[in-house]
């Protein structure tokens, strides 16, 4: 099997010009198009390598489970990519555009259904098949960039298993789990931190206590996260990780006020942004540890400023600033009867 680069004149062409020709992602069975709209071959050979199929479309297996296998098995066999490579969309695009054009036209449906419109179509395409929103974004939503790096962070080679890390976060609402403990959070790129938060998920799996994704590991990564923003993450051991991680879901469990809530947490990172949506890397400030925040109260009509840090003193951080962890502007949270709208963050 031959791997292709897409060269970076044709990669300018086919983005600039999707407007016009998304809908061939649809209608044309091969790639030959491509070379009309680029004026010639718009890919450079990169590197041949043995053939190897990725995760049946066509079987019994849900989206997710292919997912979950393709996560293997493109990193295990492009794992002598270094990380200049892999965080190249040239080498994505190629790849989705070249060998592997059929099989992302068919993980999409592209091959029975037609787009819905011009704009949610060329969104769509620009993700799936190149980079969109930036470098980073774009390797969390790229069709097999994601599954590359997603296997390159949970592979362990003193491990007999090699992806038990993986195993353990399992294959169910995969899509949204790569947001969450992935893409969103830049942490999870250390093998320690992300260890921890294995080893967290692995205790409940362990005990038999069923915990989900958003609510009860979401608002516990989110809690971290915010942790991170007063501490340095990296200092860490992953035991230490994995019982912050422990003591938040159990906080949630039991319903205790000093776990953040899972019901409070903001929704918006579940994950379909990275199939469904285009999105840009503005920078949004999200309440850390450390940080002062503005609020406006609703039923008083008054503004007040809250020291989002310990009290006093102490190792206690006030209920109150645990449910802003995590929020931006404009998020609101309920907290014994009042209303609290974010209005400055610094």
């Amino acid at each position: 099997m031959k791997l292709y680069f897409m060269k970076k004149e044709a990669l300018d062409i086919l983005k600039d010009n999707l407007d016009l020709v998304y809908n061939k992602y649809f209608t044309e069975k091969d790639n030959k198009w491509l070379w009309t709209v680029c004026g010639g071959d718009p890919f450079l050979e990169y590197k041949e390598v043995p053939d190897f199929q990725l995760s049946d479309l066509d079987s019994d297996l849900s989206i997710g489970e292919v997912e979950f296998n393709n996560c293997k098995i493109l990193y295990k066999n492009l794992s002598f990519l270094n990380e200049s490579q892999a965080s190249d969309e040239r080498l994505w695009a190629g790849l989705c555009n070249s060998v592997f054009y059929n099989y992302v036209r068919e993980r999409w449906d592209y091959h029975k259904k037609q787009p819905k419109n011009q704009k949610e179509a060329v969104s769509n395409i620009k993700s799936r098949f190149f980079f969109s929103g930036g470098t980073r974004a774009g390797l969390y939503r790229n069709t097999l960039a994601k599954c590359w790096w997603v296997g390159r962070n949970t592979f362990d080679e003193s491990n007999t298993n090699h992806f038990e890390k993986l195993d353990i976060i399992g294959s169910n609402d995969i899509s949204s789990k790569i947001s969450d403990i992935f893409y969103s959070n830049n942490f999870s790129s250390n093998p320690i931190i992300l260890s921890g938060i294995v080893d967290g998920i692995k205790y409940f799996k362990d005990e038999g206590v069923q915990i989900t994704l958003r609510e009860h590991i979401r608002p516990s990564l989110q809690l971290l996260n915010a942790i991170g923003g007063g501490l340095v993450l990296d200092c860490l051991s992953k035991e230490d990780i994995a019982d912050i991680i422990i003591e938040n879901i159990y906080a949630i469990i039991q319903g205790d006020e000093q776990g953040i809530i899972a019901e409070n947490m903001d929704d918006e990172t579940d994950g379909s942004f990275i199939e469904n949506n285009e999105h840009t890397d503005k920078d949004v400030m999200y309440i850390a540890l450390g940080n002062k925040v503005t609020v406006f109260i609703s039923q008083t009509n008054e503004t007040k400023i809250i020291n989002a840090d310990y009290l006093p003193g102490t190792n206690q951080i006030p209920p109150l600033v645990k449910l802003l962890f995590g929020k931006s502007i404009g998020d609101e949270i309920e907290f014994q009867g009042k209303t609290y709208q974010v209005k400055e963050i610094y």
